[in-house]
């Protein structure tokens, strides 16, 4: 039998995801991140932080844009 999106857990790297209350937490590594109304907007909390990392930040000059 297949598994629904509901049923599937994304790649943590350490962040979990738990009821909180009526709400929808985020956790890394037992650390409250973000409580979001919506269970799909805490997957996507999680999905970026467990997305990989550029090694090089990113420098911006001084009207906001990224530095060339």
């Amino acid at each position: 039998m297949s598994r629904t999106l509901r049923d599937q857990k994304p790649p943590t790297h350490g962040l979990s995801l738990r009821k909180y209350g009526r709400f929808w937490a985020v956790y890394d590594q037992g650390t409250l991140v973000v409580v979001t109304v919506y269970k799909k907007g805490a997957l996507a909390v999680i999905q970026r932080l467990a997305a990989p990392r550029s090694t090089q930040p990113r420098e911006e000059t001084s009207d906001g844009g990224p530095h060339a």
